[in-house]
């Protein structure tokens, strides 16, 4: 599926509409922040106004009703001294209705009481109960101040309410009782009333008692009534965390607080995000579609601005595309150029590509005149560009692949070699293009065997800064490779025996040391020494000593594996080099099956001679131990089992034979 890439007109006029809609969006971001905050503020005056207002209220109406049980109180003096004994009953009852006269029920209070200095009252109602327990009554007669209770329970009736307690005190201001109006929160009162006025549509108030331990007095919620509350900075139980973009989608209401007074309740007024920022929530609607259709009508503008003025740039493009196939595109172009940057543009186009052309040209008459001269060739000769694409081969290329030069051109080294050859010369390539020029040889067995020599060498640009393509050159050494390796065998191969020489035989000797100690496996060598071979030599001639030692080796070849060493030292000396042993008897086994072929007497051309064969056995299970050193051991040995009489063989060293006597 092709992919869609924008115009550069698309690309300019998206790019510009996209730079106008950030900074157009900031600012109008900007602006609904400050509208934002600017509203808050307002309305946070407004409901820090209107919620001291409704405090203030709530304090006078309290304070008068404090001031009116304060007056009756400084009366009824004198009745509650006498509340003792027989006549308490009688006097508290006496008390009482001179409070109910002078104090209206329900207009001031719900109901009245007055109470002993025990804590013994009786209602307006009849009722009666103690009430010493009570904190009011404890906070009155302590203070002998005017209380104002949290919401409690009534002992007489059980409704909630509010005990409004002022203490009846002696003209020496003994406490002898006191005075109370129960302020019934489920029945008509001012509290009750005042917390019924509605903020706006869904605002609301709740009240909050003072002390250690607050609750909820009024809550519009009556689930809430007596709930714990905070002690600071209530929300009326609202969450009162922000938005992550508050000044766009508001959630935090906007709350007021004040402290009454009169009683040390806190009044908490709230009123919902959602109604307080309606109307900034409608503006910013309006706002942002009348700013999506500006940067609509901005967007079609600046690409009809953008397409005029890029016009010149259209058709220059367009006979750019065509010049990959058409050299002389250019002349479509028209002759008189507008002075802008197009127009110089255009006029250095057309200006190249008439050098091109005859550049062009000029290079196909001298790509002729090489291919006259590189077709003539056998070798292949080839350039590749920094692709690894052929540019360039010769003819030698069309009898080795069958493929014609203009078949070739373009199509990738890894294409023409095949996966496996060109795995092989990959990482030569890469080395030629970065810069470094490599001959390596690369050998193959499929049909026959044959080797190629290779050669890479990089073509650098003009200013000697990067390289470009990578000259080929492949030749066929198969014949000289051929003729090298004969000669390094014949270097390496005693003439007479056809076994390693010396030389050979060292080199590998040293490569299975190594083998051995990165492997930790057991290795051995063994020297070989023909017994009384100079008798056979010194009697029969030179011919016959030949003859013996070529069938000596033979018999040792056949007591080894194929894969283990055997070479010939000089002489009538021989080593075997055996590797990857499980155990030392290894060793001594085939030291003993090259005692026993040596047991049977030589024949050859009428003549019988009698060998015996000396055998040093040097093991090696890895350590710092050289070449040298073991060849040294070997020796050593050798002379010993010499010196034992011969025809037997001694192995060592002791720590790794097992045991040390003879065999």
């Amino acid at each position: 599926m092709p992919v869609y890439t924008p115009t550069l007109k698309a690309r300019i006029a998206i790019i510009t509409t996209v730079l106008a809609a950030v900074f157009g969006t900031g600012i109008v971001l900007t602006a609904l922040y400050d509208a934002h905050r600017d509203l808050h503020d307002a309305l946070q005056v407004q409901q820090d106004s209107v919620v001291k207002l409704t405090a203030n209220q709530l304090d006078t109406a309290m304070n008068d009703r404090i001031v009116l049980l304060s007056h009756q109180a400084a009366q009824l003096s004198g009745l509650l001294v006498q509340a003792h004994g027989a006549q308490a009953a009688a006097a508290r009852e006496r008390a009482l209705d001179t409070l109910s006269a002078a104090i209206p029920v329900p207009a001031a209070f719900n109901a009245l009481l007055v109470a002993d200095m025990q804590g013994n009252i009786v209602t307006h109602r009849g009722a009666g109960a103690d009430i010493g327990d009570r904190s009011y009554f404890r906070e009155a007669a302590r203070s002998l101040a005017p209380v104002v209770s949290p919401p409690i329970r009534s002992r007489t009736n059980g409704q909630m309410g509010v005990m409004v307690a002022v203490p009846v005190l002696t003209p020496n201001r003994t406490f002898v009782g006191l005075v109370g109006g129960w302020l019934d929160l489920s029945s008509a009162n001012f509290l009750v009333e005042i917390l019924h006025n509605r903020l706006g549509t869904t605002g609301y108030y709740c009240l909050v008692s003072a002390g250690p331990k607050p609750v909820y007095i009024r809550h519009p919620d009556p689930a809430q009534a007596r709930q714990p509350a905070l002690a600071v900075a209530d929300t009326c139980g609202e969450d009162d965390s922000p938005a992550p973009l508050e000044f766009l989608t508001p959630a935090r209401p906007v709350i007021a607080r004040y402290l009454m007074s009169s009683t040390g309740w806190e009044l908490v007024a709230l009123l919902p995000a959602r109604e307080a920022y309606a109307p900034l929530h409608q503006m910013q609607q309006r706002f942002l579609g009348m700013a999506g259709v500006a940067m609509a009508a901005v967007a079609l503008l600046i690409w009809l601005a953008v397409r005029r003025q890029l016009a010149p740039l259209a058709r220059l493009h367009k006979v750019v595309q065509a010049s990959a196939n058409d050299l002389s595109a250019f002349e479509r172009l028209p002759t008189r150029q507008q002075r802008d940057e197009i127009g110089d543009l255009t006029r250095a186009f057309i200006k190249l590509m008439r050098d091109v052309r005859e550049r062009r040209q000029a290079l196909d008459r001298s790509e002729r005149r090489l291919r006259a001269v590189t077709d003539t060739l056998p070798s292949l000769l080839a350039f590749i560009d920094t692709d690894e694409r052929y540019v360039f081969n010769n003819q030698a290329y069309e009898r080795v692949f069958g493929l014609k030069p203009e078949e070739l051109r373009g199509r990738h080294v890894r294409e023409i070699l095949g996966e496996a050859r060109y795995a092989r010369v990959q990482p030569f390539m890469q080395r030629a293009l970065a810069g470094t020029a490599v001959t390596f040889e690369t050998e193959d067995s499929d049909p026959e065997y044959h080797c190629m020599e290779s050669s890479l060498r990089p073509e650098w640009s003009a200013d000697g800064s990067e390289v470009v393509g990578v000259h080929i050159h492949v030749q066929d050494i198969t014949q000289r490779k051929l003729e090298t390796q004969r000669l390094a065998r014949m270097s390496r191969t005693d003439h007479l025996t056809q076994l390693m020489n010396r030389s050979a035989f060292e080199g590998q000797l040293h490569a299975a040391m190594v083998r051995s100690r990165e492997h930790g496996t057991l290795m051995a060598l063994l020297y070989l020494d023909m017994d009384r071979f100079k008798a056979v030599n010194d009697i029969h001639g030179h011919a016959a000593g030949d003859q013996l030692l070529q069938t000596f080796a033979q018999r040792v070849r056949r007591c080894v594996r194929e894969r283990d060493t055997v070479a010939r030292l000089g002489g009538d000396e021989f080593a075997v080099v055996l590797e990857d042993m499980t155990q030392p008897a290894a060793a001594r086994r085939v030291a003993q099956a090259i005692l026993q072929a040596m047991d049977e007497p030589f024949d050859f051309e009428g003549v019988s001679a009698d060998v015996d064969v000396s055998i040093g056995v040097a093991l090696y299970h890895g350590g710092p131990a050289q070449d040298r050193e073991l060849m040294r051991l070997a020796d050593v040995l050798l002379y010993r089992a010499k010196g034992a009489g011969r025809g037997r063989y001694e192995i060592g060293p002791p720590e790794l034979a097992g045991e040390l006597s003879p065999q």
